[in-house]
């Protein structure tokens, strides 16, 4: 009877350490997924505002363009 009750210790070890286990790393895996995701949006938004402040400063630059070319040139 001693096997047996060792047994049914083990067991409810593994019930009460287990599950919190296989849960714990059900949860890890999917914030994994999650954060896999906000890290590619992330670059997205990066690409795109580097993208912005590079047109902006081109504009920027036509506009002095313009600025000094419509100021009437002295003499």
């Amino acid at each position: 009877m001693n096997g047996a009750s060792e047994w049914l210790n083990l067991v409810n070890l593994l019930g009460n350490v287990g599950f919190p286990i296989v849960i714990a790393g059900y949860l890890l895996f999917q914030f994994e997924k999650r954060i896999q995701s906000l890290e590619g949006i992330i670059r997205e938004l990066h690409s795109e505002l580097v993208e912005k402040e590079e047109l902006e400063r081109k504009i920027d630059q036509y506009v002095r363009l313009l600025d000094s070319e419509r100021q009437p040139k002295k003499r």
